[in-house]
C-alpha cells in the first residue's frame, strides 16, 4: 500500500538537510503505538532470507517541499517559508492492514532536527491513498528518493556504492529484487501473479543520474554516509518484481528512505 501524507509546519522553519534518519524514526515510533508487534518485527527483524539478510519492506520519499524553500549549504540546513510539505509512504503488506496502517497516521505531530538543529514541529493535516498502478513490463520509473545499490569487493568488508552505468548496477538491482522476493515468501499471494513467460528483466537510464549523499545519524559517534542517485528509468520484469520495487523500494537502504519511486 502507499499513502501520500499532506504536512505543515511553522513558515520559515529550519530543518536539517539529512532528516532520513529522523523520519524512518518517525514512522516506526508511529507503526508501535498501536501495533507494537508490527513494529518490532520491522526494526529488529524485518522479513528474513535464510537467517542472514533481512528487509524491512517499506521506503519513503524525500519531502516534497512546497515553494518558496532555501538550502543553505554551508549550515546544511532547509529554510521552509511556506511551511508546508507532502510525503510519500510505501509499504508492502496484507491488504487487511491498509486501512489500520492509514488510521494510524492521520492527524499525527512529529518533529524533525538533530543535535545542532532544534526539531520542526510538523502536522499530518491530510492523509490520501492513489490507486494502485497495473504492473505490467515494461514500466517507466521516476525516483522520489535516491536509489542506492551496494556490491562488495574482495578484501574490503565496506560496500561500494555503484553508479547506475556500471556494467553491474542492472544485475545487482535483480538480485536485490529476487532476495525480496523470497524473504517476502508469506506475502507473495498478494502479489500480481507472474505469466507464463515472464519478460526477461532490462534496465534501462531514462535520464542522467544525479548523485547524493546523505549522511544518516548525523553528528553522532553513529554518523553514516549513503550514497544514492536520483534519475528516471525503463525497467521490464516479472510483474511480482515490478509490485516489490514498487511499494517496498528499489535497492538497498530502503527503510531509510531510499529507492522510493513513482510512475511516469
Amino acid at each position: 500500500m502507499r499513502i501520500q501524507l499532506t504536512l505543515d509546519c511553522p513558515a520559515g522553519s529550519r530543518l536539517p538537510l539529512n532528516y532520513q534518519y529522523e523520519l524512518s524514526s518517525w514512522v516506526y515510533k508511529t507503526l508501535a503505538q498501536a501495533a507494537p508487534e508490527f513494529a518490532a518485527q520491522l526494526h529488529e527483524y524485518g522479513y528474513n532470507l535464510q537467517g542472514h539478510k533481512r528487509f524491512k519492506l517499506f521506503t519513503f520519499s524525500h519531502l516534497d517541499l512546497q515553494s518558496p524553500f532555501d538550502i543553505d549549504t554551508r549550515k546544511q540546513t532547509l529554510l521552509l517559508h511556506s511551511g508546508k510539505a507532502r510525503l510519500t509512504l510505501s509499504f508492502l503488506l496484507d491488504k487487511a492492514l491498509e486501512h489500520f496502517i492509514t488510521g494510524l497516521f492521520r492527524q499525527q505531530r512529529f518533529g524533525i532536527g538533530n543535535a545542532r538543529i532544534p526539531a520542526t514541529d510538523f502536522q499530518v493535516t491530510m492523509v490520501q491513498v492513489p490507486p494502485p498502478p497495473a504492473f505490467t513490463a515494461p514500466m517507466r520509473f521516476r525516483t522520489l528518493s535516491p536509489i542506492c545499490v551496494a556490491g562488495f569487493e574482495a578484501g574490503n568488508p565496506h560496500p561500494q556504492y555503484r553508479h547506475p552505468a556500471d556494467p553491474d548496477y542492472a544485475e545487482l538491482l535483480l538480485g536485490n529484487l529476487i532476495e525480496k522476493r523470497a524473504a517476502a515468501a508469506p506475502l507473495l499471494p498478494l502479489l500480481s501473479p507472474a505469466p507464463a513467460e515472464a519478460p526477461a528483466f532490462r534496465f534501462r537510464l531514462l535520464s542522467e543520474p544525479r548523485r547524493k549523499g546523505i549522511t544518516l545519524k548525523a553528528f553522532t559517534p553513529h554518523e553514516t554516509k549513503v550514497i544514492g542517485y536520483t534519475y528516471d528509468f525503463e525497467i521490464s520484469a516479472a510483474p511480482d518484481l515490478l509490485q516489490i520495487g514498487y511499494y517496498a523500494g528499489f535497492g538497498v537502504e530502503n527503510a531509510q528512505g531510499f529507492g522510493c519511486v513513482g510512475v511516469v
